[in-house]
């Protein structure tokens, strides 16, 4: 044993001192205590233990990024393999995985064996470091270890030599073996050389690079915006290749430019499409999407008003980042959520926030809340929210929800969140919409159905969804009669007359079919209505069977492949079928004094006001929105509201425009200003002039530039810049702006996925802030993919790892086990001897309260004396001390018994310290043993004073 610091066992004099300063006459309780101080002085000097272990441990690193061949991870898994299985008694291993980043598969084991992969990894990019590092921290410092990798070295991030450096440092090797891609012919689309920017209509001129590992042919082709503009055959040359194109770019916003290539004997496919950008400036128009594309009542009046406009359907609409760039403002005119797609509905949003376009939606039986755009991404976007609210309730509904969750429920569609979550979220939120006036009922299926939650009034809807979003998935199959059957049987005991039920299912895995037609006939007897919610296509194998039931229960069928978009779905159907959303009765509308905030009024509102809705859908007004229209019912609803989302600018108009519920809106004199007046405030302002933006390549970063002209007015300093960035996966995040110059700001990014990123730099105050677009940046393909001019240069890097660490190229699995086995170990006990303390201060505590000792004899010789003095009374003459506490001792020695009023026996008559051990009992001699000189003085005194009493 050894001590780390020695110097504080000099703690053990001041220690015994106060051992002996709290000693007590209970000889045990004096023990616990000196050996509760030893133990402290012990643990603060940090004793350990010296141990010998046999063993190594060897931790794997694989490389799985998306530059190692297709066999990679087999090849890793046979190594892994043989490696366990070559270990020795105390040998460990544990295994690291990296892309971009490194993930630890398992902990250094001496008994597990693997059996695949379970992080999900980012094969964008090789971070050698970072695995070394992670691997490194796995083997204790006082263990020998040795680190085995497996990659192409082909290095994207980090500096993986500087690793191998800090390993040998450690002591710990670095043995590789290298994985390597084929090094047959590779053709790669290097660049697109596209300027920053154009003018709208401005013929340009730019270059595709092309890299070719030798000569040979090729065949390309040149797209923008998915239009074919060129295409022929090439000789190439071997190295850098160059095409020249022209071209005159036909519309504002963002032209993409596709260039593909294709050639036989190619072995890397990834890199042979290479993507460019760049910005057209010039007028943009309005985009109405409405239900067949045509020219309508309301695009009639916009185009007569001069209002530039493109008219499209939502499955024509290029509803993308990149497509809406080109526009100015969009109307959605009574369009539905699912035929704009969840992917537009991000899109639109990212248009209005991050890009300061405007949005105008009208309303419609295909709108709002009856369009499904609840719990969807725009729904937060509108001025108006879109719930039911019991007040405006004139029935209840009685819904029973009938879920799927068998086996398929369970995969993960993200990590540690299952399709069944999602659909518990969907059920979850169209059971918030319900209220007090409704019922709910909700039953899972398998091969049998079960309650989760019994027909009820939503009083209370909380525990209700907590119910339902535990629900897991039980394996099975979804039995589409069991379950039906189930929800006829609870709707029975509803008290509401309107009766719904919701059946999610998988369009790919519906059983027990027989039976159901028959039975929806039933429900709708008793006037209750099917929905189906199916988890695949149309194409799949059971989606004819549940269009037909949804058609036979008369109520809707929903067609998803995204989970995600489960909860807007059922939201959807819950608004549709409780027939609560939508007033389909004429109702007179007012203006109100907001209305005057998007520009002047037209005469034919001064003159007769706002026309009557012939219906609309049923809103309330956000509270950082305004209103300008208003209805005249009880309702006090909002017909047309707006406010600033972002950099952007959104409206609402609730009332239908022309169609069935419109028609007097589209027949009022005012009704070409007003919407005219509406797009020109979401259409925003010009972009300032003040500031200047460039966007280059630095490899993988992107560095945006932004210049201030010194000479504006109101040049605008650093606090009123701001730069954001929307990469290909809708992501936006704000870039941090550093001072390069006295007007110039740079920002670097990261460009992490494929793909074309936009960007804006915002500029003003916040509340008050203008955008300014910033040139497109493109990354065609993951660096992975980069064509290697240098084909060794992987090769070489593994070699110089391994020797800057003093490792090797290994070829068998039994080799990284070689090297030293044995370790000295040392284990600190200074923990373990604070514990033992503490014990020991319990057991002092409960001997003291608990008298444990109690019946311990103890031997007089080991009698501490009292901590007390003995004081002389003052009374008692010099001399007489001895003779009078002589005389006492004789007299209670020779005076029988005598008992107090109490029955206890008196001080008199208790035995004297002198009396022998023999002749009392346990009690009595430990009474003996209390007494002390103090109180053999005290009946001295007492004595004395008897006699001095006259007879």
């Amino acid at each position: 044993m050894g001590f780390l610091h020695p110097e504080f066992l000099l703690l053990a004099l001041p220690a015994a001192w106060l051992a002996w300063k709290l000693r007590t006459r209970g000889v045990g309780v004096t023990v616990v205590r000196a050996l509760v101080l030893a133990l402290l002085v012990l643990a603060l000097s940090s004793p350990y233990l010296r141990r010998t272990d046999v063993g190594r441990d060897l931790v794997v690193v694989v490389d799985r990024s998306q530059s190692m061949p297709a066999e990679s991870e087999r090849t890793a898994t046979e190594l892994l393999t043989l490696v366990e299985a070559a270990r020795e008694s105390g040998d460990r291993v544990g295994i690291v995985a990296f892309g971009r980043n490194a993930a630890l598969e398992r902990l250094p084991s001496g008994s597990l064996r693997f059996t695949g992969f379970t992080k999900s990894q980012d094969g964008d990019g090789s971070n050698l470091a970072r695995a070394l590092d992670a691997a490194l921290e796995l083997i204790p410092t006082d263990r020998p270890g040795s680190i085995a990798l497996l990659s192409d070295g082909e290095e994207t991030d980090g500096d993986a030599l500087a690793a191998a450096r800090r390993a040998f440092a450690r002591r710990v090797r670095v043995d590789v073996r290298p994985l390597a891609r084929s090094s047959g012919l590779d053709i790669a689309v290097e660049a697109l050389d596209l300027p920053d920017e154009v003018a709208l209509g401005e013929p340009f001129q730019f270059s595709g690079w092309l890299f070719a590992s030798a000569a040979t042919a090729v065949e390309y082709e040149l797209l923008r915006d998915g239009t074919p503009l060129s295409s022929g055959k090439r000789e190439l040359g071997s190295g850098a290749n160059r095409l020249l194109f022209r071209d005159r770019a036909p519309r504002a916003g963002v032209a993409t430019y596709t260039l593909r290539v294709r050639a036989d004997g190619d072995q890397t496919r990834e890199n042979d499409v290479g993507l460019g950008a760049l910005r057209v400036v010039g007028a943009k128009p309005v985009l109405v999407v409405n239900h067949d594309g045509a020219a309508d009542a309301l695009v009639a009046a916009l185009a007569k008003s001069g209002v530039p406009l493109e008219v499209r359907t939502p499955e024509v609409a290029r509803l993308s980042r990149v497509g809406l760039a080109a526009y100015r403002a969009v109307v959605l005119e009574n369009v539905a959520a699912s035929r704009v797609g969840l992917d537009g509905m991000k899109a639109l949003d990212d248009f209005v926030r991050e890009r300061g376009g405007g949005l105008l939606v009208t309303g419609g039986k295909a709108s709002f809340g009856l369009g499904g755009y609840y719990k969807s991404t725009l729904d937060e976007l509108l001025p108006v929210s879109l719930e039911m609210r019991q007040e405006k309730r004139k029935q209840g509904v009685a819904q029973v929800i009938v879920m799927d969750r068998s086996g398929s429920m369970a995969v993960e569609v993200a990590p540690g969140v299952q399709k069944m979550d999602l659909a518990n979220r969907g059920a979850a939120a169209s059971i918030e919409l319900l209220t007090p006036v409704d019922s709910i009922g909700v039953i899972v299926v398998d091969s049998s159905d079960h309650v989760i939650q019994a027909l009820t009034l939503v009083d209370d809807p909380a525990p209700i969804v907590q119910n339902v979003l535990r629900v897991q998935s039980s394996g099975g199959g979804i039995y589409c009669y069991t379950g039906l059957r189930a929800a006829a049987r609870m709707l029975d005991e509803a008290p509401q007359a309107n009766r719904h039920v919701v059946l999610f299912a998988d369009a790919a895995d519906s059983e027990e079919q027989e039976g159901c037609m028959e039975l929806v006939g039933e429900l709708v007897r008793m006037n209750t209505t099917l929905s189906v919610i199916a988890l695949g296509t149309e194409s799949d194998s059971d989606a004819q069977f549940l269009k037909d039931l949804a058609a036979k229960g008369e109520g809707a069928v929903y067609f998803t492949l995204v989970p995600d978009d489960l909860p807007r779905l059922f939201a959807q159907d819950t608004l549709t079928f409780s027939r609560s959303t939508f007033v389909d009765e004429p109702t007179a509308a007012e203006t109100t004094s907001e209305l005057f905030a998007l520009g002047d009024p037209s005469s034919a509102l001064e003159r007769a006001g706002f026309p009557t809705l012939g219906g609309y859908n049923l809103t309330y007004l956000r509270p950082d929105a305004s209103v300008g229209v208003l209805t005249a019912d009880e309702h006090r609803a909002p017909v047309f509201a707006f406010a600033q989302r972002g950099l952007g600018r959104a409206a609402a108009f609730t009332g239908e425009v022309g169609g069935t519920y419109g028609a007097e809106v589209i027949a009022w004199p005012g009704f070409a200003d007003f919407f005219v007046t509406a797009l020109r405030w979401l259409a925003g302002l010009e972009e300032p002039t003040e500031v200047f933006t460039s966007v280059r390549r630095e490899g993988r970063q992107a560095v945006v530039s932004v210049e201030v002209d010194p000479a504006a007015p109101r040049a605008p300093d650093a606090s009123e810049l701001t730069a954001r960035i929307t990469d290909p996966s809708g992501a936006a995040r704000e870039l941090e702006l550093v001072r390069v110059g006295d007007s110039r700001y740079e920002a670097r990014f990261e460009l992490e996925r494929a793909g074309v990123s936009l960007g804006t730099l915002q500029v003003g105050a916040p509340g008050a802030r203008k955008g300014v677009a910033l040139p497109p940046i493109v990354l065609s393909y993951s660096p992975e993919f980069a064509p290697r001019r240098d084909r060794d240069a992987g090769a070489r890097l593994l070699a110089r790892i391994a020797q800057e660490s003093g490792g090797e190229n290994v070829a068998t699995a039994t080799e990284f086990w070689r090297g030293s086995r044995d370790s000295n170990a040392w284990r600190s006990i200074a923990r373990e001897l604070v514990l033992a303390a503490i014990l020991l201060w319990l057991v002092e505590i409960a001997t003291r309260r608990l008298e444990l000792f109690a019946f311990v004899k103890w031997p007089s010789r080991v009698r501490l004396p009292s901590l007390r003095r003995v004081a002389e009374p003052a009374s008692v003459p010099t001399g007489a001390t001895a003779a009078l506490a002589k005389a006492a001792a004789t007299r209670s020695q020779s005076a029988p018994a005598r008992a107090d009023a109490s029955g206890s026996p008196s001080r008199d008559a208790m035995p004297s310290r002198a009396e022998p051990a023999s002749r009392t009992d346990p009690a009595k001699s430990r009474a003996a043993d209390a007494g002390s000189a103090a109180e053999a003085m005290e009946r001295a005194r007492a004595e004395l004073e008897r006699r001095r009493k006259p007879r």
